[in-house]
C-alpha cells in the first residue's frame, strides 16, 4: 500500500437531529424502540455496532473500557448492563455530558458505580491505562479522527484492544476515501497494529429503514417536535443516507485493532 488513504468525513446526508439528538423525544419517538431495541446510541448502526464490540474486541466484565466520541451516556449504559465492564466515557459537551450524568445515577447503584462520566481526554484517561477503547463516529460531530486515536493510543495499555467504528465515503464532492484502508492506516499510525476490518453497512442500512417506516407512521406524534417542513427534510435525509449505504456511496466499518507501538507519554 502507498500513500495514506483520507480519513473518513461527515457526510452530507447524515441527518443534523433536531435539538439536542442524543436525548429528545424525537430521537426516542424514532430511534429508542423502534431501530435500536430500546437502546439509545449515538451511532445510527444501532446496536449492531457494540455487539461487533463485544465480539470483535472481545469485551469482558473484568475490562476498564474508555469510550471516546459523542454520546449523551447510552454506551456507557449498554456496556455496563450488558457486560459488566467499569466504563469512562469522556463527552466535552456540557448538554450531552449532563444528560449522561443522569443516565448513570439513574443505573443501579452496583451498576452506577462502574460507569464515569468525563469531560476531557485528560481528565477521563488519568489513571491507569484502559484494556479496551472504543471510538465511534468521531467525524460526525467534526471531531479530528488523528487526534482521537492519539488519545485512544495514549489510554490503552500494552495489548490492549481498540474498535473504531466510522461511516466512510466515496464518490463526487466527497473528499476523504470509503474504503476500510484509510481508517486501518490512521490506526497503524496512531500505534494500532493487525486491523480487522468488519463491514456493518447492513445493519446500518437497516437500522435507517426501520427509522423511516417508524418517521412515516408515526408522523402525527412527531409533529408535536417538528413542523411539517423539517419533518419532510428529516425524512429527506434519512432516505438519502439509507440509498448511499445500499448504493455503496458509503459504507460503515468497525475496525478493531491492538495495541503494539509504544507511544511517548505513556508506557
Amino acid at each position: 500500500m502507498t500513500g495514506t488513504p483520507e480519513p473518513a468525513a461527515p457526510a452530507a446526508a447524515v441527518p443534523a437531529w433536531p435539538g439536542d439528538w442524543a436525548t429528545d423525544r424525537l430521537w426516542r419517538l424514532i430511534w429508542f424502540g423502534p431501530a435500536h431495541r430500546g437502546w439509545e446510541f449515538g451511532s445510527y448502526a444501532g446496536p449492531a455496532l457494540l455487539d461487533r464490540a463485544v465480539g470483535e474486541l472481545p469485551l469482558h466484565a473484568s475490562d476498564r473500557v474508555l469510550h471516546l466520541g459523542s454520546d449523551g451516556g447510552e454506551t456507557s449504559r449498554y456496556l455496563a448492563l450488558g457486560v459488566g465492564c467499569a466504563v469512562t466515557a469522556v463527552e466535552p459537551d456540557p448538554v450531552r455530558r449532563g444528560h449522561a450524568r443522569r443516565r448513570a445515577r439513574a443505573l443501579p447503584p452496583d451498576v452506577a458505580a462502574r460507569v464515569r462520566i468525563a469531560g476531557s481526554a485528560s481528565e477521563g484517561t488519568s489513571g491507569p491505562p484502559f484494556d479496551r477503547v472504543l471510538v465511534l463516529q468521531p467525524a460526525r460531530t467534526g471531531d479530528d479522527l488523528a487526534t482521537v486515536l492519539r488519545q485512544a493510543a495514549l489510554a490503552t495499555r500494552p495489548g490492549g484492544r481498540i474498535l473504531l467504528g466510522e461511516l466512510v465515503h466515496h464518490g463526487t464532492g466527497c473528499p476523504r476515501g470509503a474504503a476500510r484502508d484509510g481508517l486501518e492506516v490512521r490506526l497503524r499510525q496512531a500505534g494500532f497494529g493487525i486491523p480487522r476490518s468488519v463491514d456493518v453497512t447492513v445493519e446500518a442500512a437497516d437500522a435507517l429503514r426501520t427509522a423511516q417506516l417508524a418517521l412515516i407512521r408515526r408522523r402525527h406524534d412527531a409533529l408535536r417536535h417538528l413542523p411539517p417542513s423539517a419533518a419532510d427534510q428529516l425524512l429527506a435525509l434519512i432516505l438519502t443516507a439509507q440509498a448511499d449505504l445500499r448504493e455503496g456511496r458509503s459504507r460503515f466499518w468497525a475496525v478493531s485493532a491492538t495495541r503494539t507501538s509504544p507511544v511517548a507519554g505513556r508506557g
